[in-house]
């Protein structure tokens, strides 16, 4: 079940690709595989590709997928680089967004207990300077990219989006009010 905020995505991406015939989706850095599980569930008909660079990650995502009887594809790969196959009708992520130096400052369950190559990357904004240009790189025309993003970060993001090409970002807020979702087309 993914956390709140994740769940307030996957609502998002869900919305996105209604009318879509057999969309092509990804997730990228996967971790437990909770987002393309959600999607795979409600989206049967869907052609759901997982992605994270940790194979420990992958075989907990694995093990859910199998568990939940849901047929996704599961890649080891740094963000897009061993993902192969046509292009995507959407790209989600919910990447590692918190700055090395926020981090002690987390609650313990976030700072202690989650794995810091999924919750922690340089100044925050690490991942997403390579994701976005790879993320383009591989949607479709109208294909859209969701992020997940962290306190304060929407503004950036979509500045970032707009500057690279994509169009008609939009921003969701989760249940305290804090942006959280950020997502534009592509093409």
């Amino acid at each position: 079940m993914p956390r709140p905020e994740t769940g307030l995505g996957v609502e998002r991406f869900l919305t996105l690709i209604e009318g879509e015939r057999t969309p092509r989706l990804l997730d990228v850095g996967t971790g437990s595989g909770a987002i393309a599980l959600a999607l795979k569930q409600e989206r049967p008909d869907a052609e759901v590709v997982a992605c994270d660079i940790s194979a420990d990650a992958l075989a907990v995502a694995r093990a859910n997928a199998e568990r939940l009887g849901l047929e996704v594809a599961f890649v080891q790969s740094d963000l897009l680089a061993g993902v192969a196959g046509d292009a995507f009708n959407l790209i989600a992520s919910n990447p590692p967004y918190v700055a090395e130096a926020e981090l002690a400052g987390l609650e313990p369950e976030v700072a202690v207990h989650e794995p810091r190559l999924a919750t922690a990357a340089g100044d925050g904004f690490d991942v997403y300077r390579r994701l976005l240009p790879e993320a383009a790189a591989r949607l479709a025309p109208g294909g859209v990219l969701v992020l997940e993003c962290g306190a304060g970060q929407s503004g950036q993001l979509v500045a970032e989006l707009e500057r690279l090409g994509y169009r008609d970002p939009g921003v969701d807020s989760d249940l305290a009010g804090i942006e959280r979702v950020v997502c534009a087309t592509w093409g």
